[in-house]
């Protein structure tokens, strides 16, 4: 009966973030230099609290725009991932080539860097109560994992878009042994973006956007859909939808900042989960500061 109950589990395996609105370099490479000067931005985000080993997320970003129209971006990121025994550490540096039209930028990038992924396999289970060991478990593992992606970026004062896939290479996650079968992967993910900003009166601005992101063949299609409103340029509120497969809700999130007249950007976004996991769980938590 046990040859004959398996079942395939399938996840994203990059972290999320609901203010991706204010996360662009996370999203898209060519995204580097689109705001024309120089920018700094950073997000903490803690998942599903009251769940042990759930995801925490740290990301810093740095990006400018070079020359002497604009034309080039350039740019960096650094992220820290802890879940469950799994921690991850990326780094990549951007560059994106400019294309300035009448209306816009049209912007091409691409982004390179390193993953150092490490798993404390030894922490699963007590050694005191392993009386037939899994090989399997006996050592923790580490891997240096290289990548690239590639970004398109579209954006004029009242509108953006772009497509990216932040890495492209589906690296081993483990290192082989002859008598271990290596599955897990560092598979491609696909995200597209798009928003417009609508003027309403001379104090407040509609944004609504959208963020898609594919694992082919290997995770649901997840889809993030919000609708912020920006008063007086300075106070952000806006609200998120996540579904599954586009009408499978996941979660609901509100999300309010503050832009202030010196070039600061606070935020805070709370996802409240709208599956079966709310049970376990009292929801997430994200901040940025930028």
């Amino acid at each position: 009966l046990t040859c004959f109950s398996a079942y395939r589990l399938s996840a994203q395996q990059d972290a999320r973030y609901s203010m991706y609105m204010f996360n662009g370099m996370y999203v898209n490479p060519a995204y580097v230099g689109s705001n024309g000067a120089p920018s700094l931005s950073a997000f903490y985000r803690k998942q599903w609290v009251n769940i042990d080993g759930a995801p925490q997320s740290i990301s810093l970003s740095a990006n400018t725009a070079l020359g002497k129209r604009d034309q080039y971006g350039l740019g960096g990121i650094a992220e820290y991932d802890e879940i469950g025994v799994h921690q991850r550490i990326t780094g990549y540096l951007a560059y994106a080539y400019r294309i300035k039209l009448p209306i816009g930028y049209l912007a091409l990038g691409v982004q390179g860097g390193v993953q150092y992924l490490r798993s404390n396999f030894t922490d699963i289970t007590p050694e005191e109560v392993i009386t037939n060991p899994d090989p399997v478990f006996q050592e923790n593992n580490s891997v240096l994992l290289p990548n690239f992606g590639l970004g398109i970026w579209f954006n004029t004062p009242h509108f953006f878009a772009g497509a990216s896939a932040p890495h492209l290479l589906n690296n081993k996650l483990k290192d082989g042994q002859p008598d271990v079968a290596v599955v897990g992967r560092q598979f491609r993910h696909y995200l597209a973006s798009a928003g417009v900003v609508i003027g309403a009166g001379q104090s407040l601005k509609i944004v609504p956007s959208v963020l898609v992101k594919a694992v082919p063949r290997n995770a649901p299609v997840q889809f993030d859909t919000n609708l912020s409103f920006f008063i007086k340029d300075v106070v952000w509120i806006g609200s998120s939808f996540r579904f599954e497969q586009l009408f499978n809700p996941e979660s609901v999130n509100g999300i309010i900042g503050f832009q202030f007249k010196n070039g600061l950007r606070l935020g805070y976004a709370y996802d409240y989960t709208l599956s079966d996991l709310q049970n376990f769980t009292s929801g997430s938590h994200e901040v940025t500061l930028g």
